[in-house]
């Protein structure tokens, strides 16, 4: 038996990729304050090997977070989508636009 894999979309992409670069943003932000701290304090660099270690730090976890937040947020839509009966599609496409946090 085939499986129904539906295309998520381009509005909920949009919004899920919006919040992924949210949330991602704020994981680099934490990861690279964290890993500049730690480069200071623990691995006892100056000051200039402290900011490159919090900047590459945050810019590569933030990219990482990033995408899996997404594929994350893609997969849910795709499932929620593909478990709905096919003649309730525009009905279940404005219910995930509303499973966002942000309004």
């Amino acid at each position: 038996m085939a499986t129904f894999s539906p295309e998520v979309p381009e509005s909920l992409q949009t919004v899920a990729n919006k919040e992924a670069r949210r949330d991602g943003m704020f994981a680099g932000l934490t990861a690279g304050l964290s890993g500049a701290l730690l480069g200071s304090k623990l691995l006892r660099f100056n000051r200039n090997q402290t900011i490159i270690c919090g900047v590459l730090t945050g810019v590569l976890s933030g990219y990482f977070f990033t995408q899996a937040f997404l594929s994350s947020r893609l997969a849910v839509l795709k499932k929620n989508l593909a478990q709905q009966p096919l003649d309730h599609q525009p009905q279940q496409q404005q219910m995930d636009a509303s499973w966002s946090s942000d309004g």
